[in-house]
């Protein structure tokens, strides 16, 4: 499989699964997520992905400091409709890492390790998100601002070529090296990330 070299150079996340330790799926419960997983999960790269990724580092490190953040111990809340916007997506790239899912997820092993109902959506909140550790109540809100880093004029002139089904394949493949330049800014010019994300 061949991708963008820079998904390789985004910081991967931690996590603790005690679903995964007690069945087996991975020893002591350990699972390390990279941004190329995430990326799978979606089935693309773009500011919004690359959003969720950003905001999920940025809350886990604000709710664990250097402890192993738990995985379904987590609650997402989203101030946004599930089918509004591109707030599912959100959602679903955070659900992917924290574990929490809405009514359809995991129902538990004895009552225990559940992953339902821990991903909410229409939350009044002042941000767009809100990650909650279920075993202490501490919470981080948190809201992502991708214009900070703006596309470039060409890559909007070749983007409108492109969805009218018009564009050359090197005017294809530009495009895409464009859009993938922008998400890359996103993620590695972690100096800009106080700029992109609000805490609340």
């Amino acid at each position: 499989m061949k991708y963008p070299e820079f998904f390789d150079e985004v910081e991967p996340i931690d996590m603790y699964d005690p679903l995964a330790e007690t069945l087996g799926a991975a020893e002591e419960g350990r699972f390390t997520y990279s941004y190329l997983d995430m990326v799978k999960f979606a089935g693309h790269s773009c500011p919004t992905v690359a959003g969720a990724w950003i905001m999920t580092s940025i809350a886990l490190k604000k709710l664990y400091g250097e402890e192993l953040p738990v995985r379904g111990e987590i609650r997402v809340e989203m101030r946004g409709a599930l089918d509004e916007g591109v707030v599912g997506v959100i959602g679903s790239c955070i659900g992917l890492i924290t574990g929490a899912a809405n009514e359809g997820g995991f129902k538990g092993l004895g009552g225990r390790m559940a992953r339902n109902n821990r991903l909410i959506y229409g939350v009044e909140m002042e941000g767009e998100v809100r990650l909650s550790r279920l075993d202490n109540g501490v919470s981080v809100e948190l809201a992502y601002n991708p214009s900070v880093v703006p596309g470039t004029p060409e890559q909007q002139a070749l983007m409108q070529k492109v969805l009218q089904g018009v564009a050359e394949s090197d005017e294809k493949r530009r495009f895409a090296r464009l859009w993938q330049e922008r998400v890359k800014r996103i993620l590695l010019q972690r100096e800009l990330w106080k700029e992109m994300v609000t805490l609340f």
